[in-house]
């Protein structure tokens, strides 16, 4: 109870304070994390599980009020367990983003979506490296705590496929993430 009520507290003066800077020709920096895990069983497909941690940055420009582009590193640490067997990788990956932000600049909570690509590399000790092409979509929002830092909530969707696979891995991934807006000083 006493950190909700500290929440609240730190929530309410950051509150009163808050206005966003998604405008033009201010910088965007920032970095979320996600999770997700998935379930494969029946119809002749053997039973395994695979959990996927990810982290991801963000550094962008607005060229326009409330629509920011920039470059987005991500690294992915997944786990799947087949059976007895359980394997662990990590992918290293890289590409342009663009967001936009719907609501006016002035508002405390704004509604965002974005859409990225990434093309990944993933090492891997005794066979070949493996190559993705990653394309994602989300949506969700972001709540600022003064003029220059938010926390947000996305839900979105992921297609990765690799360049020697004809099939391709949908995710749905929910996550949470804090943004620094930069000011550009005059």
């Amino acid at each position: 109870m006493k950190k909700i009520i500290l929440l609240f507290l730190l929530t309410s003066i950051f509150w009163n304070n808050a206005d966003s800077q998604i405008t033009r020709e201010n910088w965007l920096i920032g970095g979320a994390a996600s999770y997700s895990s998935l379930k494969n069983k029946g119809n002749g497909i053997p039973r395994n599980y695979q959990i996927e941690f990810q982290l991801s940055g963000n550094v962008g420009y607005f060229f326009l009020d409330k629509f920011v582009g920039g470059l987005k590193p991500v690294f992915e640490s997944n786990k799947v367990i087949n059976g007895s067997i359980a394997v662990s990788s990590g992918t290293y990956e890289l590409g342009p983003f663009l967001r936009y932000y719907f609501l006016p600049a002035d508002r405390r909570v704004n509604i965002l979506s974005e859409f990225s690509y990434e093309f990944g590399i993933t090492p891997s000790s005794g066979n070949p490296t493996l190559y993705s092409n990653n394309i994602s979509g989300l949506i969700g929002c972001e709540a600022f705590f003064n003029q220059s830092v938010g926390v947000e909530f996305t839900i979105g969707y992921s297609s990765l496929k690799y360049t020697k696979s004809t099939g391709s891995v949908n995710t749905i991934i929910a996550g949470i993430g804090f943004q620094f807006h930069l000011e550009k000083d005059n």
